[in-house]
């Protein structure tokens, strides 16, 4: 009826095959509100992997990226274009092996190249048919975050002329070995693909996904040729863990950088460590400019300025560049807005810090459990976990301790806790107590997870 409000859907397609993974997988579809009312309207599509945790929450955590929430929001605002989001379930049969074409640390079967069939032959032609889309690359985008940000680095790296568009959050480049600090590449760098547009980001409190790994892969890709604004962001949230909920809270910034307008720049901030040494680990600064649309990215091209040259100088690139022990102001400008920010440079820093931790589980813990803090911790004996790890200087994780997927940590009454922050600035000694564990509730027990 014309009189009706119009409001955006979703869609299941449940039952669709991918021949070459030999399984089936549900669809989910957001629609953009007019959708039904203008007939001839035909829109870009966004595919997103992982597609039980896109829209509504699946885990029992409640978290989900909301993605209906963010596009509804952007699109009554303005600020984008009406899409069409499509969202892929994953199959937990191998566990991450689709997303991964080759170049894996972990022994999974790597059928990533399977499933670009299947995303490319047999889901997008379904889709182009069934609803009115925007065929061509220029509109269509590809985005997935984790191991599924490498799936859509080289799914869309290896077909521009299919997704235009790659949306690149928190990507598994880098395998760290937690005992030995080895990092193990996961990803290649591709030749630049002329019109393509990247966005590439990391969070700060994420762990063994380094910031350090992703802006190596940004600041490469600009030298193959992408232009950073006009084609390839790279941002780096100092506050962000690897965590849906993170994820949801920046999937606004892709979508403005593929679908909305730029705006102008409406601020600028400096972050990072303000503690370097001339012997130790490479630090950067940080420079984060805002734009009026609400995107964010950090600078990887920047104007910096040291007040005192011969203690420390700054590359475009933010590498802090220390020469001598004393105190430094760099200065950073970027379209007529300027900021400073104050830092000390000292003789030697080492490259890592030694944390010990203490966790202690509940009498409900599995004897033969294996507990993680984003990494394994030993048994010590019944109910405490401990030991010793060594980590890389001023590594950040923001997480929750778990016995192994959807099996984290809860409060004395099972719902939900903050996620706990560990800060790797100094060798220290940390204490956790778990009260009780999300699949143990007496109410789940026996459900399909």
């Amino acid at each position: 009826m014309s009189n009706s409000v119009q409001t955006s859907q979703l869609i299941v397609l449940p039952g669709i095959r991918a021949s070459r993974l030999g399984n089936e997988r549900e669809i989910y579809v957001y629609l953009p509100a007019g959708y039904e009312e203008k007939a001839d309207a035909r829109y870009p599509v966004l595919y997103m992997h992982v597609g039980q945790h896109v829209f509504e929450p699946r885990k029992q955590s409640g978290e989900s990226w909301a993605m209906h929430r963010i596009a509804d929001r952007l699109i009554a605002d303005g600020l984008i274009r009406p899409i069409i989001i499509v969202a892929v379930e994953h199959k937990f049969e191998d566990g991450t092996s689709e997303y991964f074409h080759d170049l894996c640390a972990y022994p999974i079967r790597c059928t990533g190249k399977q499933y670009e069939h299947f995303l490319v032959k047999e889901l997008k032609p379904m889709i182009d048919g069934r609803f009115r889309t925007l065929t061509d690359a220029a509109h269509t985008a590809l985005m997935g975050s984790s191991a599924a940000g490498i799936a859509t680095y080289n799914i869309g790296l290896r077909n521009p002329n299919v997704f235009g568009l790659l949306g690149i959050l928190s990507p598994f480049f880098i395998q760290v070995e937690p005992s030995t600090l080895k990092e193990n590449p996961q990803y290649r760098l591709y030749p630049y693909n002329e019109g393509q547009k990247l966005w590439l980001d990391i969070g700060g409190a994420e762990g063994f996904f380094m910031p350090v790994h992703v802006q190596a892969a940004a600041e490469a890709m600009l030298n193959e040729g992408w232009k950073q604004g006009e084609e390839l962001y790279y941002f780096q949230d100092k506050e962000a863990a690897h965590s849906e909920w993170d994820w949801g809270r920046r999937a606004h910034m892709p979508l403005l950088h593929f679908f909305g307008g730029k705006g102008v720049a409406t601020s600028v901030a400096l972050e990072g460590p303000d503690l370097v040494g001339i012997v130790g680990p490479t630090t950067y600064a940080n420079a984060v400019v805002t734009l009026g649309s609400g995107l964010r990215f950090s600078d990887l091209s920047g104007r910096y300025r040291s007040l005192q040259p011969q203690i420390m100088d700054v590359a475009p690139n933010g590498r802090l560049l220390p020469k001598q022990p004393g105190s430094a102001t760099v200065v950073y400008e970027y379209d007529g807005l300027q900021t400073s920010k104050p830092y000390t440079v000292t003789e030697q820093l080492s490259e890592t810090v030694t944390i010990e931790l203490e966790v202690r589980v509940p009498p409900s813990t599995p004897e033969d459990a294996e507990i993680y803090a984003t990494f394994g911790i030993p048994k010590l004996e019944k109910g405490l976990y401990g030991g010793a790890i060594r980590l890389p200087r001023n590594l950040v994780f923001d997480f929750l301790i778990t016995r192994g997927y959807e099996k984290e940590e809860v409060d004395g009454e099972f719902r939900p806790i903050p996620y706990r922050r560990l800060v790797a600035d100094a060798d220290k000694k940390v204490s956790y107590t778990v009260n009780n564990w999300i699949d143990l509730n007496p109410v789940n027990i026996g459900k399909e997870q």
